[in-house]
């Protein structure tokens, strides 16, 4: 279980790192990436909460084929990160100059977007009853220090590299959606 929930934590922090990396080419002052890592590791660890609590819920309704829901689920959100990567590559500019600000509503936006995969991944945890304290828990601390180091590491990074990331974490849920097949 513990190298499922280290893969679960390290895929889910991607989105954050790579959001801290976009807005880290800007200026930023320590309270400033204090608050946007403390955001992000809330919205990621509440949205997995939250999509457990779905999750469970649906459980009930669909226990017979609940692993097919909950491998649909991470394909789709793996795929959905692939799309995005790839978007982002093809279409880097536009995307990159937005998430510059750095004003306290763009932090909480930029936050809250990052952490729709945790919602669909909650779901899917939810569904095949994993526990959800831990991964919720350990989801939130990853999304907190990816995003702090994310930000501090921006400078040395290429633009390019986030997205790369990002495909490859889009690529590891795929990967665990099909291991929910043999659940």
């Amino acid at each position: 279980m513990i190298p499922e929930l280290l893969l679960f934590t390290a895929v889910l922090s991607v989105d954050s790192f790579s959001a801290a990396i976009a807005l880290g080419f800007r200026h930023f002052s320590w309270r400033r990436a204090l608050f946007f890592a403390l955001s992000s590791g809330l919205s990621e660890g509440l949205a997995t909460a939250i999509g457990f609590l779905l999750g469970r819920i649906a459980r009930k309704l669909i226990m017979d084929v609940d692993h097919w829901v909950a491998f649909a689920l991470l394909v789709a959100v793996g795929a959905h990160m692939c799309w995005a990567a790839y978007r982002e590559q093809h279409d880097g500019e536009g995307q990159e100059q937005e998430l510059r600000v750095h004003g306290p509503l763009r932090i909480l936006f930029v936050s809250a977007i990052t952490s729709i995969d945790s919602l669909g991944v909650g779901v899917s945890l939810g569904i095949v009853n994993k526990p959800i304290g831990l991964y919720s828990t350990a989801i939130g601390v990853g999304a907190f220090v990816s995003t702090y180091l994310g930000l501090f590491l921006a400078r040395r990074l290429s633009g390019h590299l986030g997205s790369k990331v990002e495909m490859l974490a889009g690529l590891v849920l795929i990967a665990l959606g099909f291991k929910m097949l043999s659940i």
